[in-house]
């Protein structure tokens, strides 16, 4: 699966660096840091190495892969990494279900609900 750099580019699509928003993020994979189905972009190095020491306080509400609720992760959030990417679960008993099927959770799937 290709990424969405390209296309952004072609677009002419300009978003804010997801840790310093005064900044413009760079559309390319080395700046790229991919949490549950979603991409964020960073403006330099120094920001992606921000990023991944705590997403959780840059990526804004992420989707459960297994309940499909959208949530704000925290630093005690259930976490995995798979396939390149990183995942947080709502709970305990989602990641569990994302262990025993990483197939099925791992690619990103329609119908998503907000957590009320």
């Amino acid at each position: 699966m290709q990424g969405p750099e390209r296309f952004l580019t072609d677009l002419g699509v300009t978003l804010p660096c997801a840790v310093d928003p005064s900044k413009q993020a760079v559309f390319d994979t080395a700046h790229r840091v991919l949490v549950n189905h979603e991409a964020y972009f960073v403006s330099s190095g120094e920001a992606l190495l921000t990023f991944v020491a705590e997403p959780y306080k840059f990526s804004g509400k992420v989707t459960d892969p297994v309940s499909l609720v959208r949530f704000q992760p925290n630093d005690l959030s259930p976490r995995r990494s798979h396939g390149g990417r990183l995942f947080f679960f709502e709970t305990n008993q989602t990641a569990a279900a994302f262990d025993g099927n990483l197939e099925m959770y791992g690619i990103p799937r329609p119908m998503m609900k907000e957590k009320t």
